[in-house]
């Protein structure tokens, strides 16, 4: 057998040399977050409002605690700490607004939380007014393209100091998660900064924002007291800008059965079918370009499966159908109208053109709009009632 040769002891001083000389390559590398600042010691941005008053910018800063948060969730529903706090801050920029904001604060303040901003009207009519905010937040490090959007007219403070019923969290609030109530009633659909910016870069180069305030017919009462709570109210057509016009839901019922993302809407019948009610759950949308004495034209066609809701006299479901179809196609009708009165392109028909044919586009087009009259939209609706056949065709109670 071979014997093993013994190492040189100069060799076995020169291996721990190189061993601690690499330690001391590596060691600093191994610091961890040594300048980062801890959880706790911080405060978190949830939601912002940006207002423009006396030629100046104010920024509302709507402020979550996530211990408390926490302690929220975990109590069940009792009685918690959680509140909002609102901080302001005034300067002649959004940047000089904010830290304005910053020189009151008590802690280090972090905007990755940052679930959406609010901007008055006041900010929206003034010129540049949006495109000051946006620019500023997307180019902060901070901040995401998930931010959703409003536009509003009540007081911000008010606004942002509303709490929802049952003492639970800011966080789950109608402006920092619309989804909730979206998926039981798609009135006007979410609008995220991401998609935003995708909108005003695109013809016609205007996007429609949600417009809310603090209710006012649907106020929610405890045994103690009322709640004001935040509610969708309308639409803001923004361009980059300045604001372009803010609608009721009701001036713009049709817009609703244009979103191909809609999930669930109810739609009352009228006149002698005023007691019956329909939701609306699935819906497709096609849209067609043509060309009509030298001009061009659409064809929406809206095919759509519909659920007895309420009935409460018989009736025949051909006949519900029927007007079920009447009832959308005057909608969307009447809400193409309103915006060709206001100059405005409401259900983007600019873009269909812009995808589908781009040199008809550039022949026509003016600032990324098309020229729109009354004889250019054709509607057709078509409507399957399903779940009313035998067990709920009829009233339950005859």
């Amino acid at each position: 057998m071979m014997k093993q040769t013994k190492e040189a002891p100069h060799e076995s001083f020169k291996k721990k040399i190189i061993f601690f000389l690499i330690f001391l390559l590596i060691n600093p590398t191994l610091t961890g977050c040594w300048d980062t600042n801890e959880p706790e010691r911080m405060v978190y941005v949830h939601g912002l409002g940006v207002d423009y008053e006396d030629d100046k910018y104010n920024v509302y800063l709507q402020i979550v605690n996530p211990s408390l948060l926490a302690k929220s969730e975990a109590a069940a529903g009792g009685e918690t700490d959680t509140k909002v706090v609102v901080g302001r801050g005034t300067g002649e920029t959004i940047n000089e607004a904010i830290y304005d904001a910053y020189r009151s604060s008590q802690r280090h303040i972090f905007w990755g939380h940052l679930s959406f901003i609010v901007f008055s009207e006041k900010l929206l009519k003034k010129k540049d007014g949006l495109k000051a905010t946006v620019d500023m937040f997307d180019r902060y490090r901070e901040t995401r393209y998930r931010i959703l959007m409003y536009s509003t007219k009540e007081p911000l403070f008010q606004l942002l100091t509303a709490l929802p019923p049952l003492e639970m969290s800011t966080a789950l609030s109608r402006l920092s998660d619309p989804k909730a109530t979206y998926r039981q009633s798609s009135l006007i659909r979410p609008i995220s900064l991401r998609e935003l910016l995708i909108g005003l870069n695109e013809p016609p180069h205007v996007v429609a924002i949600p417009y809310v305030g603090l209710s006012q017919n649907h106020t929610w009462e405890t045994d103690k007291k009322q709640i004001k709570t935040i509610e969708v109210i309308g639409v803001s057509f923004i361009t980059d800008s300045a604001l372009k016009e803010t609608f009721t839901i009701e001036e713009v019922e049709g817009l609703k059965w244009m979103n191909e993302d809609l999930i669930r809407e109810d739609l009352r019948l009228r006149n002698d079918l005023s007691n019956i009610n329909v939701i609306i759950d699935n819906i497709r949308i096609k849209k067609q370009l043509f060309i009509k004495n030298e001009k061009i034209h659409f064809k929406i066609t809206i095919e759509v499966l519909a659920k007895l809701r309420e009935i409460v006299q018989k009736e025949r479901l051909n006949k519900i159908e029927r007007e079920t179809e009447k009832l959308l196609k005057s909608q969307i009708h009447q809400t193409f109208l309103t915006g060709l009165k206001n100059n405005l392109d409401i259900y983007r028909l600019s873009e269909v053109v812009y995808r589908k044919d781009i040199k008809e586009w550039q022949a026509i087009e003016h600032n990324g709009k098309i020229p729109l009259t009354e004889d250019s939209l054709e509607i057709f609706t078509h409507v399957k009632l399903i779940n009313g056949e035998k067990q709920r065709r009829n009233p339950t109670l005859e």
